[in-house]
């Protein structure tokens, strides 16, 4: 009886994996119902069940491999037996197999015209990754097919950064482009200018001490702005090329500060400034001096840029654990909300209080 049982059921069993399906339904009794198509689905008589294996068939139409781990038969009455196995299956996927393990299923079957039928079907345990409406075998195409989703979601994610980021980065390189042309020019122009006067007038201007010295200080500021929109413009590509590697060490913070003070230096005196300093002179900071100087001299230099002639500036430094915050604070005309919301976002740049023109990169490189 009980190797009767087992063939019939492994007949039934191998017509389902193999998704054939009038064959399987050949097997069931007339008065065949089940449990557990998918989450919590039961049925009580033969035509719903017959319905629940129609839509598990077209839910996952392609066949799949099993192998019963475990497979009894327990004789109920001369003509009935129940069955418990545990079996795991494989189903065919488009990117390769999905493994199913330790599926339980039970099974009543019943001896009906001389053949062993199956009366009652439990199709292994429901499972808590499910959705409703959706059956066991489905499961895994489902999962794979959220997983690829997912994937895709991800990739369009990062499709549509990197789509933001390249026109951010055209914005910037037209905007680059107009102050390389026009504001790296300028100076230029205005130095040959400067020089052909003083070459050509050179006896006479010579003679007249402070109309030479006068031209001698615009050639100066012009030297001071060109080599700070230079050296801008080149830490501004090197960060954008990727060829900027932090080279770090200990540094005296107050004297890393000082030297950009005394850079600074002709730019403040000619506005009768003062700058302040209150960084202790224990701080020693583990840091890349160069881009750490290339931060507080731009900050330091839109401090005296926007304060009033003989106005004052305090660079002040304080820790916190291992952490050190430097300040730059002026008492000049400060900024409107509109101006720090959009402050690191592009190359703007807004004159001075002694008419002095910006480019806009510097705060740009800071952040």
């Amino acid at each position: 009886m009980e190797e009767e049982v087992k063939r019939a059921y492994l007949r039934y069993f191998e017509n389902y994996v193999q998704r054939n399906y009038d064959e399987t339904i050949k097997l069931f009794s007339k008065s065949f119902n089940m449990i557990g198509t998918g989450i919590d689905e039961f049925s009580l008589t033969h035509e719903n069940s017959i319905n629940l294996y129609k839509r598990e068939f077209k839910q996952a139409p392609e066949p799949y491999t099993y192998n019963f781990k475990e497979f009894k038969v327990f004789p109920i009455c001369e003509g009935s037996a129940y069955i418990m196995a545990l079996v795991d299956m494989k189903i065919l996927l488009p990117n390769g197999e999905f493994e199913l393990t330790n599926n339980r299923t039970t099974a009543i079957m019943k001896k009906e015209n001389g053949e062993w039928v199956m009366l009652h079907g439990h199709w292994s345990q429901p499972d808590e990754k499910l959705q409703e409406g959706e059956s066991v075998p489905l499961s895994a195409v489902v999962r794979e097919n959220k997983e690829l989703k997912n994937q895709l979601l991800l990739k369009q994610d990062q499709l549509e950064k990197q789509n933001e980021q390249l026109k951010e980065m055209n914005q910037s390189l037209q905007k680059l482009f107009s102050i390389v042309s026009h504001d790296l020019k300028s100076p230029f122009n205005a130095f040959l200018g400067i020089t052909d006067l003083m070459i050509m007038n050179f006896e006479h201007d010579f003679e007249n001490k402070e109309y030479f010295q006068m031209r001698l200080q615009l050639l100066n500021d012009l030297a001071h702005s060109l080599y700070d929109l230079t050296e801008n413009l080149l830490n501004w590509a090197k960060l954008n090329t990727n060829t900027i590697e932090p080279k770090y060490r200990e540094v005296p913070l107050d004297s890393l500060i000082q030297k950009q003070v005394n850079a600074l230096q002709p730019i403040w005196l000619k506005k009768r400034m003062t700058i302040q300093e209150n960084v202790p002179h224990e701080f020693i900071v583990y840091t890349d001096p160069d881009m750490l100087a290339v931060i507080v001299r731009n900050l330091l230099s839109n401090a005296i840029k926007f304060s009033y002639p003989e106005g004052k500036v305090v660079i002040s430094a304080t820790k916190e654990d291992k952490h050190f915050t430097i300040s730059v604070t002026d008492n000049g005309i400060g900024m409107t909300k509109d101006q720090i919301q959009n402050l690191f976002k592009s190359f703007h740049s807004n004159r001075g209080t002694d008419n002095e023109k910006g480019t806009g990169i510097g705060l740009v490189t800071c952040k």
